[in-house]
């Protein structure tokens, strides 16, 4: 991974320097490449159009590689310095309008005597409209704490070592499509996730995977696990007919959100302390209207969700949307949808005993 860190510090400081070399120190720990660029080195002139001659070359093809971005500069009047607003006027020129997009930013301001927060927003509105997004802000007042304090070194090391998890994590966000302002393109940040997409009817996903021509030893699984939950959920007063719709247990309200939102929410919704020694790759394909394939992955530590489908899976979850949802909105557990047929799984048949359990939705 690659992570570009730029300072914009020209004559001014305030102790930037100094919280800049904590960041950059922070992230070399990981043993990650970062590369630095001070602009005050790069011979950054004010921006009249844009030639390959011109020093800043190196620095912006390094950027447009990155996969992370650390952008540090002082505040003067509210705003970011000369230099940081040249250099981001740069990217609207259309060799390089494109550099920035759905790349993440750790922005870092300090003020002498305030308005660092207000040169954050600054900025975060130039990127955006640039196609970056900014992920951490770090806003620093010189008046107020020398970046030599103790507690303020531990504050700027928590937040990077926050804006390192969201890189490894490869975390997506959803933004409205900016145009650039040289050439009036519409930038597509993160447009794979909303992609349109063609519904997959249930037989064509049974054929995919193979789910249809399972050998004897998986159905002597699949016979063992059914006969565990009827042990477990039926009791001698609960009769459950062929087709017959399942009483609502609960039905919490979704607020209006599709069943991919309230999917992506299991990641906010996870128990580490539950999931005790589970690493697992759970692929889930909903079929029917507002169908999606997706996966998560989980660690002891934390869950993530992701689009698409994965190389590798432990387990494989098939569903129509309807039945999906009501799994999510608790209507019914995943092992007794499972039981009672309107979930299909393919793979490690112990984790959906995991799921209701270190998702406490």
């Amino acid at each position: 991974m690659k992570i570009a860190a730029v300072i914009a510090s020209f004559g001014i400081d305030f102790g930037l320097d100094a919280a800049f070399k904590i960041v950059c120190d922070t992230l070399k720990e990981t043993g990650e490449n970062v590369q630095i660029f001070n602009l005050a080195n790069s011979g950054l002139d004010h921006y009249s159009g844009f030639d390959s001659t011109q020093k800043i070359m190196d620095t912006m093809e390094s950027i447009k590689d990155a996969d992370g971005i650390i952008f540090a500069f002082p505040s003067i009047f509210n705003m970011p310095g000369a230099l940081a607003l040249t250099f981001l006027e740069y990217f609207t020129d259309e060799t390089f309008d494109l550099s920035l997009q759905g790349k993440p930013f750790l922005l870092l301001s300090i003020s002498e005597n305030g308005g660092e927060r207000a040169a954050l927003q600054c900025a975060s509105d130039a990127i955006l409209q640039l196609g970056g997004h900014d992920v951490v802000r770090i806003a620093l007042n010189a008046a107020a704490a020398s970046v030599v304090k103790g507690d303020v070194i531990e504050l700027i090391e928590r937040q990077t070592e926050d804006f390192y998890r969201i890189l490894r994590q490869n975390r997506r966000y959803v933004y409205s499509l900016p145009k650039t302002a040289a050439s009036g393109r519409i930038m597509q940040v993160n447009s794979t996730s909303n992609a349109a997409r063609t519904p997959i009817n249930l037989d064509e996903i049974y054929k995919k995977h193979k789910l249809d021509n399972i050998t004897d030893e998986q159905q002597g699984d699949i016979d063992k696990i059914t006969e565990m939950f009827a042990k477990k959920f039926i009791s001698q007063d609960e009769v459950i007919l062929e087709h017959k719709q399942p009483v609502a247990i609960s039905s919490p309200a979704n607020s209006g959100r599709s069943i991919k939102q309230l999917t992506a929410a299991l990641a906010h919704h996870f128990n580490p302390h539950l999931a005790k020694d589970t690493n697992a790759v759970v692929q889930l394909n909903i079929s029917g209207t507002g169908g999606f394939d997706s996966y998560l992955t989980i660690t002891p530590q934390e869950c993530t969700f992701n689009d698409g489908e994965p190389e590798k899976s432990d387990i494989i979850i098939i569903a129509d949307a309807k039945a999906w949802q009501d799994v999510l909105t608790k209507k019914i557990t995943a092992q007794k949808a499972f039981m009672m047929g309107q979930l299909k799984v393919r793979g490690n048949f112990v984790l959906l005993t995991k799921f209701d359990q270190i998702f406490a939705m």
